[in-house]
């Protein structure tokens, strides 16, 4: 089969075609033949060098994955040939440690990450656990299927389970990218007022069809920005998709008894904080660990029903995937890219 495959760490340009043995699934293993794989900025973070445990080796990268079942190993449960899939971002959970049995299975300490330490969707085929696939429904195609998993998915998580968001009340989205386009769809679905930031004019228009109310464009700071869409009161919920690097304005940002939600860190900056201006003002400091399964479940079931759009910026071959991370690393799409094998 063809794969993208790395040679090394660095640029976009190891990035190569190699053509590698179609895997064979066994135990609860799942072959599912890739029909689309989203490309998220973890996915530059893992080219670029590593930063976690053990990496695949080949190392084919790629967690946002939807297809269709070729195969099943003697112990998979819950699938049919032929069915329409997409995946957690995850190859691998137990399934019966604390993590897996308390829907935090994001947290097991046994997990293969797709794209990781497993081989990923940069592919024509992948295997994946059949615990960490969902049916993808017949309203949903394949590229837009493809990045629920992740993009919509943890920002469920962010806005929903993790940020606790009510009905009027009102959140920050800090970053426009893949993740923060689709939690201002959440959140606007949940009736919040929705607040977002960027650095680029060129996606203001793009946010604000996402459903923001306000955007705040910024390149050097944007509390003062977000307080004056908020009366001066400040946000109940930040959800912060960049990092360390915007973190002190997030937290000047805040309404009192307020919400961060970190989601992501794609900076590198470390921050020094002020403990006394976290607890004095009664805030609360989270984070979204991408998605479970029951997470993917209900971001699918917002997208079959319409009120969330997955936003895939461009389709592109999958020879293409060097010119994808170019895409993301440049900030030049609103939404996902998304490579078609």
């Amino acid at each position: 089969m063809r794969a993208v495959v790395t040679e090394g760490h660095g640029p976009p340009d190891v990035l190569v075609i190699r053509d590698i043995d179609v895997p064979a699934p066994k135990g609860r293993e799942v072959l599912v033949r890739v029909r689309a794989c989203g490309v998220c900025r973890r996915d530059i973070l893992v080219r670029q060098g590593p930063h976690r445990r053990g990496l695949a080796d080949p190392l084919v990268l790629g967690h946002e994955i939807s297809g269709e079942v070729v195969a099943l190993g003697p112990d998979a449960r819950g699938l049919t040939v032929g069915e329409r899939v997409c995946s957690t971002q995850r190859e691998y959970v137990c399934g019966c440690c604390s993590m897996c049995r308390t829907d935090r299975e994001t947290l097991c300490s046994d997990l293969r990450f797709l794209g990781q330490e497993a081989s990923g969707g940069y592919a024509e085929y992948v295997i994946v656990g059949d615990d960490n696939l969902v049916h993808l429904p017949d309203n949903v195609d394949f590229a837009a299927g493809a990045i629920v998993g992740c993009a919509v998915g943890t920002a469920f998580n962010a806005v929903c389970d993790t940020g606790r968001t009510r009905p009027g009340e009102s959140v920050l989205i800090a970053g426009a990218g893949g993740l923060g386009i689709h939690a201002i769809q959440i959140a606007r679905a949940v009736g919040a007022r929705v607040v977002a930031t960027t650095r680029s004019p060129a996606k203001v228009r793009a946010l604000e069809q996402a459903g923001a109310h306000a955007v705040v464009v910024a390149s050097d700071g944007f509390a003062r920005g977000v307080r004056e869409a908020t009366a001066g009161r400040g946000v109940d919920i930040a959800i912060d998709t960049v990092g360390g690097a915007v973190f002190h304005d997030i937290r000047r940002s805040m309404a009192p008894g307020g919400r961060i939600v970190l989601v992501g860190e794609v900076t590198g900056a470390t921050v020094e904080v002020d403990m006394a201006t976290i607890y004095r003002r009664g805030l609360e400091i989270r984070s979204a660990v991408s998605t479970s399964r029951r997470q993917l479940e209900m971001a699918l079931r917002m997208v079959a029903s319409g009120a969330v759009r997955p936003v895939v910026d461009r389709t592109l071959p999958l020879e293409e995937a060097a010119a994808a991370h170019r895409l993301v690393e440049d900030n030049a799409v609103a939404g996902r890219v998304v490579l078609i094998p």
